[in-house]
Parts: C-alpha cells; sequence; structure tokens
C-alpha cells in the first residue's frame, strides 16, 4: 500500500484563519469534493469607517482516499507561512497517479484530464519526463526518485556509471554534400577494376589492355579520399526529415537539385571517429551509454544504427531535439531529474551544457573539411566558457518547478524553433547545392600545383624536342593528387583514458566510505556531499590540469574590459590556474596573443617568468594537460629576428624617435642591382644647397649671438645657469694636432665654436667630393664594424655627431634663455 499523501492548504485561502470545526473523522473515507475542515477570519469592508466582522469558509478534499491523521486541532490559528510549511491532513489514497500516459493513469486508468472547481489536476502530479521518447510516460517525483534509485543501485552491483553521448562531431561527422557520394563511388570502381585484374591471368590481362584499351596500374590512379572513405556510412532521409517543407517560400531559392531534395530528402555521409568501436568496447564495461543529439530523431536512430548495428552500447537509450524540449540548450535533469551525481557528460559543445560539472569537453571532429556540425547551424559560434554553480539538491518536500508561460510566450517559442529549424534546413541546402568539399580539393590541388600536367621542359623555347620527349613519358607527367580528408584523429583516445579516471576514482571513494555510510540507505539528494560524486570527482581533474600555475594575460583581454568577468579567466580558475592584472613575483607565466607588449618585455626583463603564445593555455585546456611550454614559448624579437622598429641614432638617449625621423628614410635598392649608380647625381646642385644651408645656420648664429652678449652683462645670475651641462671639446677643436689649445678651447665661447666648425664645414665638405662604387666597397671593407657607417656617405657621419653637439649647444641656449626671462621677470616685481 502506497504511503499517505500530505495535503497542504492552497495559497488563495484568506489569511490568517482560525480553525473553526474539523468535519471528517480518522479513518474516514473522503472523495473529491468533500468537506474536510470549516474555518473563521476577519473580513474589513473597503469602506472607509467600516469595521472588520467575522465570516467563515470552507475547505474541500481535492483527491479521494482514506483520513490518517489529522495536522491542526480545532482553535489553531494559521497564517500564510504557515500553511506553506506545514501539511494539515494526511490521506492514504488508493492510486497516487505517479506514472501517466496519454492523460490517462498508467497504474489505474484513471482519466487525468478532469478539472473541477477545486482548482486541482491530477495531471500536475506526474509532470517528469524520464523516458527517452517524447510521448513517453511522465512520473512524480516521488517515482523519479524511486525510479533513480533503483538505476543506481544496479549500476553499483555492475560498477558502472551513466554516460551522456553527444553524435555530431563528438563520436561522428556528418555530411550532405554529395562530393561524398562520388568520391567513395570513385573508390568503389577502382577496388572493383583491381578485383577484377586480381582474378585474370596475366596473359588475359595482357591481351584485355591490348584490346580495349584499360589502363595499366600505373595509370590507373586511385581518388587520394577513397582510403578515408571507405567506413563512411549513408543513409536517405525523408524531406520531412530534412525540413524542407518548413522552408517559407522566397526564403531560399532551391537550384538544380532543388525539386529532387523535395521529392526524395536528402543523402547523409556518416564518418566515425577513428578508434570508434574500440572506443565503445572498452567503456561499455564501465558505463552505461545514453545518446543526447541536436539531432531530429529519424536522424539518431540512423546514425546509431550505423555505429551500433546490434544495439548493444545504446539499447535504445536514445534522446533527440524533437524530445528534448529545446533546440539551443540541454538539460541533464531531462533523464536524470534527481540524482547527477553518477551521470558523466562528453560533448564537443560545453555551451549547450551551461559548462555542467559533469561534462568532459571533447575537441571537435572535423573530418569533412569545414562542415561543421550540420544539426546544430542555428546555434551561436561562440562559446562561454564561464561554468555556472551546481544546482542545490532537491528537498523531499519540493518538486522540479515547470515553467509557466503564457499562450503567447508559447506562441513566440514556437515562431523561433520553426526560424532556427528553416536557418538549419537552409544551410543544409547550401551544402547540397554549393558542393564545399569539392571546392576545397580544386583548392588543394591548384595550391599544390597538381592541376596542371605540364612539365617544366615544356614551356622552355630551348628544346623543339621537348613535345616529342613528353610524348613519350607520359609517365614522368603524371602528379599525385593530395588528398583532402585526414583519418588521422585521436580524440578518442584521450576521452577513453580521462573516462577511465573518472570510474576509477568514483568507485575509490565508493570502496572507502566509512562503515556509517555503508549501512545507510543511499539517499540521492545528500549524494553532493560525498566524496564518491562525479560533481565533485570531474571539476577536481580540471583544478589538476593548471594547479600551480600563475597567469598574467598580456593582449588577451580586451583594455576597456573587467577581467574578472571575462570567460578566459574564469575558465582559467575553474582549471585550477590563478590570474593576475600584474607584474608581480608570483607569476610563473605570461600568456600573450603577440610581441612586444609592455607586460612581456617587463617579464623578459624580471627572468625566471615562462613568456608563452596563447594557445599554450587554449591546448592545455582543450587536453586537461599541462603542455611543455618549450614549443609555445615566445622568442625574444632581439635575439631571434631583426627588429621592425627603426635605426635610432646611437647618441639618442630618448627611446622616442626624433620628429624628424622620416626625412631620412631610405628607400630599398630594387632587386638585383648589382652596382650602385652615381653618374646620374648632380653634385653641383647638392653643393649649393649645403652652402645655403650654411650661410642660413651663419645668419641664426650672429642674431642668436647678439642675444647672449645682452644677457652675458646681467649683473646676477639665474640659479638655473649652475645645472648646464659641461661642453665636450670636439674634434675641430682640437688642432692639427689633435690636442691644440685645450685652456683656449674652454674658454671659447659657444658663438666662437659654432663658427669655427661652420667654417671647416664649408671649406672641406666630403660632398663635393666625386666617389665611385669600387671606391665605396674598399671603404666598406677597410671601416670600423662597430661603427657601421652608411655605405653611401662614409664620412658625413663625423658632421651627424658634430650636429648632435650643436644640439647641446642649442639646448644650453635654450636654458639661457629661460635664465635671462626669470631675471627680467624678478626685475619687474621687484
Amino acid at each position: 500500500m502506497s504511503s499517505p499523501t500530505d495535503i497542504f492548504l492552497p495559497p488563495t485561502l484568506p489569511y490568517p484563519i482560525k480553525v473553526a470545526s474539523l468535519d471528517v473523522q480518522l479513518g474516514a473515507t473522503v472523495q473529491r469534493g468533500t468537506r474536510l475542515l470549516t474555518y473563521s477570519f476577519l473580513y474589513t469592508s473597503p469602506a472607509t469607517g467600516s469595521k472588520p466582522e467575522t465570516r467563515f469558509g470552507t475547505w474541500d478534499c481535492s483527491i479521494e482516499g482514506t483520513v490518517e491523521s489529522w495536522k491542526v486541532k480545532f482553535g489553531d490559528s494559521i497564517s500564510a507561512q504557515k500553511a506553506k510549511q506545514r501539511p494539515i491532513i494526511c490521506i492514504t489514497e488508493p492510486c497516487k497517479h505517479g506514472v501517466q500516459i496519454g492523460g490517462l493513469c498508467g497504474l489505474c486508468g484513471k482519466d487525468m484530464t478532469e478539472f473541477d472547481y477545486t482548482g486541482f489536476s491530477d495531471a500536475s502530479r506526474a509532470s517528469i519526463q524520464m523516458t527517452h521518447s517524447a510521448f513517453g510516460p511522465t512520473v512524480s517525483l516521488e517515482e523519479a526518485r524511486r525510479i533513480e534509485k533503483e538505476t543506481a543501485d544496479h549500476l553499483l552491483k555492475s560498477r558502472k556509471l551513466s554516460l551522456i553521448v553527444d553524435l555530431d562531431q563528438t563520436i561522428v561527422h556528418a555530411t550532405v554534400d554529395p562530393t561524398v557520394g562520388e568520391w567513395i563511388a570513385e573508390g568503389e570502381a577502382w577496388e572493383a577494376r583491381q578485383a577484377k585484374k586480381r582474378s585474370t591471368t596475366p596473359k588475359d590481362a595482357a591481351s584485355d589492355d591490348d584490346s580495349d584499351g584499360t589502363a595499366s596500374d600505373a595509370e590507373d590512379e586511385c581518388n587520394p579520399n577513397w582510403e578515408a572513405l571507405q567506413d563512411v556510412r549513408k543513409f536517405r532521409l525523408g524531406p520531412e526529415s530534412f525540413g524542407i517543407l518548413s522552408v517559407p517560400r522566397g526564403t531560399h531559392k532551391g537550384k538544380g537539385k532543388q525539386k529532387l531534395i523535395e521529392n526524395e530528402g536528402c543523402m547523409y555521409y556518416i564518418k566515425p571517429r577513428p578508434g570508434t568501436q574500440e572506443f565503445f568496447r572498452n567503456i561499455s564495461t564501465k558505463y552505461e551509454m545514453h545518446v543526447y543529439t541536436m539531432g531530429t530523431r529519424a536522424y539518431a536512430e540512423e546514425v546509431c544504427a550505423a555505429i551500433d548495428p546490434d544495439g548493444k552500447i545504446f539499447g535504445g537509450r536514445i534522446l533527440s531535439r524533437d524530445e528534448s524540449g529545446s533546440l539551443t540548450q540541454k538539460s541533464l535533469q531531462r533523464l536524470f531529474p534527481c540524482d547527477t551525481s553518477m551521470v558523466v557528460i562528453i560533448d564537443d559543445r560545453a555551451d549547450v551544457w551551461e559548462w555542467s560539472p559533469n561534462l568532459i569537453k571533447v575537441i571537435p571532429y572535423d573530418f569533412f573539411v569545414g562542415i561543421g556540425d550540420i544539426n546544430s547551424a542555428f546555434l551561436p559560434k561562440i562559446e562561454p566558457l564561464a561554468p555556472t554553480p551546481p544546482s542545490p539538491p532537491i528537498s523531499d518536500s519540493e518538486a522540479p518547478s515547470q515553467p509557466t508561460s503564457t499562450p503567447e510566450e508559447r506562441e513566440q517559442a514556437e515562431m523561433e524553433s520553426k526560424a532556427m529549424l528553416t536557418q538549419n534546413s537552409i544551410a543544409l541546402e547550401a551544402q547540397v547545392e554549393e558542393r564545399p568539399l569539392a571546392k576545397k580539393q580544386e583548392a588543394l590541388l591548384e595550391s599544390d600545383g597538381t592541376g596542371s600536367t605540364t612539365s617544366p621542359g615544356d614551356q622552355s623555347p630551348d628544346h623543339p624536342k621537348s613535345d616529342v620527349k613528353a610524348a613519350e613519358s607520359p609517365k614522368a607527367e603524371k602528379v599525385p593528387r593530395k588528398a583532402l580528408l585526414k583519418n588521422d584523429d585521436v580524440e578518442l583516445q584521450r576521452v577513453g583514458y580521462l573516462l577511465g579516471e573518472v570510474h576509477r576514482r568514483f568507485f575509490t571513494s565508493y570502496d572507502n566510505r566509512s562503515p556509517e555510510d555503508r549501512g545507510k540507505k543511499r539517499r540521492p539528494t545528500l549524494t553532493r556531499s560525498k566524496a564518491h560524486d562525479v560533481t565533485r570527482i570531474i571539476p577536481q581533474m580540471r583544478m589538476d590540469t593548471l594547479q600551480g600555475v600563475h597567469i598574467l594575460f598580456s593582449s588577451v583581454i580586451p583594455l576597456d574590459t573587467k577581467p574578472e568577468t571575462t570567460e578566459i579567466w574564469k575558465i582559467a580558475h575553474m582549471f585550477g590556474a590563478q590570474c593576475y592584472t600584474e607584474l608581480s613575483s608570483r607569476i610563473t607565466h605570461v600568456v600573450a596573443a603577440k610581441h612586444g607588449t609592455v607586460k612581456v618585455d617587463a617579464a623578459r626583463k624580471r627572468g625566471g617568468i615562462k613568456i608563452v603564445w596563447l594557445s599554450w593555455f587554449t591546448d592545455s585546456i582543450a587536453l586537461w594537460r599541462r603542455q611543455d611550454e618549450t614549443p609555445y614559448l615566445l622568442d625574444d624579437p632581439s635575439a631571434t629576428a631583426p627588429s621592425s622598429s627603426p635605426i635610432l641614432d646611437p647618441h639618442q638617449i630618448s627611446s622616442d624617435p626624433e620628429p624628424d625621423a622620416d626625412d631620412w628614410d631610405v628607400e630599398p635598392a630594387p632587386a638585383g642591382s648589382a652596382s650602385l649608380e652615381l653618374h646620374d647625381i648632380d653634385w653641383n646642385d647638392i653643393n649649393d644647397e649645403v652652402e645655403a644651408a650654411m650661410n642660413e645656420s651663419d645668419d641664426e648664429d650672429d642674431a642668436m649671438s647678439e642675444r647672449s652678449s645682452a644677457r652675458s652683462v646681467s649683473p646676477t645670475t639665474s640659479p638655473r645657469m649652475k645645472r648646464k651641462r659641461l661642453r665636450s671639446v670636439t674634434p675641430s677643436d682640437g688642432g692639427t694636432n689633435g690636442v691644440g689649445d685645450r685652456q683656449g678651447d674652454a674658454l671659447r665661447s659657444p658663438l666662437a665654436k659654432r663658427k669655427k666648425l661652420a667654417a671647416s664645414r664649408s671649406g672641406a665638405s666630403k660632398l663635393k667630393e666625386a666617389v665611385t662604387a669600387d671606391e665605396l666597397v674598399d671603404t666598406e671593407s677597410l671601416s670600423d664594424h662597430s661603427r657601421k657607417p652608411s655605405p653611401l656617405l662614409p664620412m658625413p657621419l663625423k658632421s651627424f655627431e658634430e650636429g648632435a653637439e650643436d644640439d647641446d649647444y642649442a639646448d644650453d641656449g635654450d636654458d639661457e634663455d629661460d635664465d635671462w626671462l626669470a631675471h627680467e621677470l624678478e626685475v619687474d616685481w621687484g
């Protein structure tokens, strides 16, 4: 006999109420609509000045059965909060209607669609759908817990866990491109020809070659993709599965094959991931597997028939988008509404699961290059990486809340679903019509130069007999085609290892549980606090990936974004790393997206920090294993490659380029020039320009000297004069012997020095001398390698150095201007 049912007061009563009478006795049989109790309450009229008056009401029974006990007594006052927390009466029902199907109770056959004035519907008592069918039975929360407990006990005895498996790009890859069918037909035809040749005798083969012109073994080339396509399965789905009928007219115009698709449907080609059968054999001993796919029911059944023809792996446990209730999200509670502590998920997309703690993310399988997931074209391309906190356990008194929606919201959701299915259908139609794989194969042939069989000798005009030679030896012109499709994926080996590790850790913790836990009955709602819980094991395995790694991101997170809110920051913490925004002694890794950032340069100067590309982080996350940093290290551009920055003057103190640096840019010489073309230069024009520049400089010096003389007679000096830099002695100040009168040079004014420099430039400028290319080569070979002078102008480097010193003097002049201005201000202010 079933347990008594607790009955609560409805929230619509005028609380607070007072129990006036209990209208049924213990052990009495009640029916739907039987009066259970009478209550009183105070009623206040909305009219002003009215006094509260006592009124009475009744509460009727909404179920049928036998009264077991009352939880209240005569005279008790009941508030709204108390009515919500405590039951009022316990009734034992002959049937709780915990399993319903098609509007009927699956246990007693009663109609569940009846609705009366009590406002209670028996259909709401079993709203949880646990089966893999959209039209399967629904169960109550109590029944769901009972079923899950029985399933868990069975799995524990078998030493197994539950595994939810995604199909597209996780276990298989699918396409509707007809190019695959043509390649398979070419391969099968080639296999048939080879079998026929092997079955005939050499004599017969020779006679066949002579008679019908059949190609020889060397000439009979197989399609390069045939080897990878040999295990591809194909099936055809009708137009209702393809979704063509739902495409509105005018939104997508079909071309030549549109009528064929509308009439006969579409051909699907399914490529199992390498190692699928071995993966299933090993994992089936540790997991009970369920399929959960975004594809249609018909598609999922055909794929499972291809990869599991005997039905031993999945056993009909298939859930598609037709039954899941959503086109954009997958729900673990759809199959396991109460307890998820023994459930593991493998999927290539984490966003549809909202980064569930039960998820092991798989690297997407992309065998048909560029095709993607043909059943989720409506899903976003960018996956959110942020995990969601685990939901709290369901208590005994609460049932999973069902989303309530208005008719308008349901209509809007239906329209959005149709729009997404239309988008997916259009993408499939475009794939059939545009044949992207054929285009990629042609592009591959063109990039490798295999599209043409013409040999290089045929294009030479010096060999008139090359055409004859090419005709005599056509075998030398044959270049083998390159395969577009690769059969080198090994992801299932990694996934199998992770699943085995989760299984091992779970049952190790289960076997090591305390004696007290062994004696207790397993409560699904309390398993989250135990060690043998998948929702604790998988996150811990993630944390072990980058444990002890302290990361500083550089050029990865946008500047206008708070780092703690970004997805890459959150996923780094989820995999055990600690992230920072500033460089410190704790940083172990700088994860950068480009060279030359401030953080990268500072970390390189500090030393002891591994500076790696962003791919090191993404590969470690994808593989759940910390990768060796050596292949991902950022090379020091100053040591391994020439810098792209302009070469600055070695005497320049500031790191900023000079404002006029662009005026000295030298355009690169054209490729292939073997000698310098100096005979076209008009040296007379150059000399005139230099002389004019020198004269202008002398005029400016005379004007500056007059101002400097006026300042030098001032009786007071500015304190800034004490901070003037010491002037260096230029080579021209040293006289002919390099020493000269150093004391006189020290006393000579800046104006005198500048005049002496100008005189030396105007009298002995090397620009007036003619230079040949041979002399430049000799000069370059004898020059000092440490100075690296320009090959075009070896001597004017001295003038540049002198000009740098002149700039120092000009700076001194600016200081003196500042001193004179300060002195004048002091005089004016008294």
